[in-house]
């Protein structure tokens, strides 16, 4: 089911719709925690922005409320008048389902009923839309590592003049008479190395 999250909320809001419609339910809607309408029944006779206001209010204070008390966090909120009764209970951590019923007795069904619809819309909510599958897939697709080209540096070095070639030096003559034994050595050590 890869569709945008547009297509999601109005099938939520049918969703709602049918369930105000089998019910004697009234004024269904999914909220966000800050106050803003979602999604909501078409035949909602309340005014939906104020509606939705109020339930972010309640959910503040009943967060508030466990929090202090040590009581975990806040899962409903149920808040009883002579002549009826509201249900906000959370759908995900950001968003929540309120309801309204003038049917005072049969408020642990409709309890129940909205719990069902809850993790219904929270699987809705949850699956990733068209776009995030494409960003999902992009991020999974195998990255070719491609061979890094040598660098060029921006100016080629001036090559280096060759060096000039000594020319090699000559063998002094000498006459025989005049070596003393130590040149005689150092004659015999260059002409082995000359012939190696």
């Amino acid at each position: 089911m890869n569709e945008t999250l547009d297509e999601r909320l109005k099938y939520i809001s049918r969703m709602l719709n049918e369930l105000e419609r089998k019910t004697s339910l009234e004024a269904i809607a999914l909220v966000s925690k800050s106050g803003l309408r979602i999604a909501c029944a078409a035949s909602t006779v309340v005014d939906a922005d104020l509606f939705s206001a109020s339930a972010a209010a309640l959910i503040n204070i009943g967060e508030k409320t466990t929090r202090e008390l040590g009581h975990g966090n806040l899962n409903d909120v149920i808040l009883r008048g002579e002549d009826g009764f509201t249900i906000v209970t959370e759908v995900t951590p950001r968003t929540m389902l309120v309801a309204s019923c003038k049917e005072t007795h049969k408020l642990g069904y409709y309890m129940a009923l909205l719990k069902n619809y809850t993790k219904r819309i929270a699987q809705i909510l949850s699956m990733p839309t068209e776009d995030e599958e494409i960003i999902r897939a992009s991020k999974e697709l195998p990255v070719e590592e491609r061979p890094t080209p040598p660098r060029i540096p921006a100016q080629l070095p001036e090559p280096k003049p060759p060096e000039p070639k000594l020319p090699e030096p000559k063998p002094v003559a000498v006459e025989p008479e005049e070596r003393d034994e130590e040149e005689e050595a150092l004659l015999e050590a260059l002409r082995a190395l000359e012939e190696e």
